[in-house]
């Protein structure tokens, strides 16, 4: 990499959806009358003179592979890979990239850089860039040579990137497809032929060994749960969701970072104000602020006096025919359920901190919207007293939200916005890490801080809570201080 110079601060790329009409091809001879209707993804890229063009190319490779039944998932995955490598070439090489071998100079370089992509944002090259794995890397390459092998049938000698993977490069490692008359898999010639048509000649290139040495010395964890998306990412990501119910559990999961489990079991009554808050806890809060009860023996039902607290969640629960959602024996309508520090043991309740006022204004609108729907519906009148519901599907309309329906459409909300799903940290529980960076590296909290605000049940974090939650109140005016200066 040395020899290139990088400027983050230059070209980028967007990839969209548009809704089109296709006649796809169909058996017998038969062309269809009425055209299907299909999302058309397309590549939009910047140039370092700021303007921008959809290349033709990639309209050409995208039509191709709509009538070829591709999904629109893996098209959008395969020109992220064709933007993220114009925009590297464009960045370090810019107007060289024309000359003669240098496509193929170029794409082994990205290809190392994102192998090299390390955890910590500060550290990135290209500050939005995720870390990903070796195999996904491996997966650009193989998109990147399918794009080549487009543009060389496509545009021929004039396509740049058509030029690239030649055998006469000495980048790429080869490997001849032609099998041995004694190969174990000579049944699969067929195949083998198959694509020797597709591709053209009995040679194609091979990802370069060396990426997986890089990939190994390269901070980049196997579980995608152990590192967090950027802020660019995470906000990115908020911003473009529709479903204000989504939208809102987002916010609250990377700007409050509790676990999935915990908003899955919160009911109409656990956000407050800063005010009734207070009777709780000795400490003030920003609002809404949220609170996490023991889902079957906490006795916070909706009123504060403890007089009247004489009923768990579990007894509550059975005026609706109901029990606690972690000890549902139908593992889809379960979110579970992990141990946590209680800041208010009578009560057994914990609350969250927010690290953003501004994300926490913009979670009091939704909560609002939230609300007013639950008063819209009669489902949720008289049925449970849940939070947050499916808000769109008829079917199921006001119902408990499930785990599996919340990850695929966090899966859906990642790849609206180009994120890979591989990204380490581009789950669930990568809100949580991202919550715990967040404190950390932009709002400059100490460790013992963030563990309490994390709620982890720990010997560490088992200190006496009045004086933590002093430090927590303390901490964050001194971080509003300066936000306050600055603006």
């Amino acid at each position: 990499m040395n020899e290139f110079d990088i400027d983050d601060e230059g070209p980028g790329y967007v990839v969209f959806d548009m809704p089109v009409s296709v006649y796809r091809d169909v058996y017998a001879g038969k062309a269809r009358t009425k055209p299907e209707r299909a999302l058309h993804p397309v590549l939009a890229i910047r140039f370092a003179n700021g303007e921008v063009v959809v290349p033709g190319e990639t309209l050409a490779w995208v039509r191709n592979m709509i009538k070829a039944y591709v999904p629109a998932a893996d098209i959008r995955r395969k020109l992220n890979a064709v933007g993220r490598l114009h925009e590297f070439a464009q960045l370090t090489v810019g107007e060289r990239l024309e000359l003669d071998g240098m496509i193929d100079d170029v794409v082994w370089a990205y290809l190392r850089a994102r192998a090299e992509t390390p955890l910590d944002p500060s550290q990135r090259l290209f500050t939005h860039w995720q870390p990903v794995r070796l195999a996904w890397v491996q997966t650009e390459f193989r998109d990147l040579l399918e794009f080549a092998k487009f543009c060389e049938g496509y545009l021929g000698q004039a396509s740049v990137m058509g030029s690239a993977f030649k055998t006469s490069s000495d980048v790429w490692v080869t490997m001849k497809r032609s099998p041995k008359p004694d190969d174990f898999l000579a049944h699969l010639q067929v195949d083998r032929e198959r694509w020797s048509l597709i591709l053209g000649d009995d040679i194609v290139p091979a990802p370069p060994s060396a990426l997986r040495r890089i990939a190994v010395h390269a901070n980049v964890p196997k579980n995608g749960n152990d590192t967090t998306l950027s802020q660019e990412a995470i906000d990115t990501l908020i911003d473009h969701e529709r479903n204000f119910m989504f939208k809102a559990l987002w916010i609250l999961l990377a700007y409050v970072g509790p676990r999935i489990s915990e908003p899955l079991n919160m009911w109409f009554c656990d956000f407050l104000s800063p005010a009734d808050a207070s009777r709780f806890f000795r400490t003030n809060l920003v609002g809404p602020v949220p609170i996490f009860a023991d889902p079957w023996d906490s006795k916070y039902v909706g009123h504060f006096d403890s007089r009247r607290a004489i009923q768990t969640r579990t007894d509550y629960l059975g005026k609706y025919g109901l029990k606690p959602r972690p000890g549902s024996p139908d593992r889809r309508h379960s979110p579970g359920w992990k141990g946590m520090m209680t800041f208010n043991p009578e009560w057994l309740i914990a609350h969250g901190v927010w690290t953003c006022r501004k994300r926490a204004a913009e979670f009091a609108e939704l909560l609002d919207e939230i609300r007013e729907f639950h008063a819209d519906i009669a489902v949720t009148k008289g049925s449970h007293p849940f939070l947050f519901v499916n808000a769109k599907n008829r079917e199921f309309l006001g119902e408990p939200l499930q785990l599996p329906n919340v990850e695929k459409a966090f899966g859906r909300a990642c790849d609206r916005v180009g994120i890979d799903p591989d990204t380490p940290g581009a789950s669930l529980h990568g809100t949580r890490h991202y919550y715990k960076w967040y404190a950390r590296h932009e709002l400059g909290l100490d460790e013992e801080i963030v563990q309490l605000m994390l709620r982890h049940v720990s010997l560490a974090s088992q200190r006496q809570y009045g004086k933590n939650a002093t430090d927590i109140y303390d901490a964050m005016n001194k971080v509003n201080a300066r936000t306050a200066d600055r603006a």
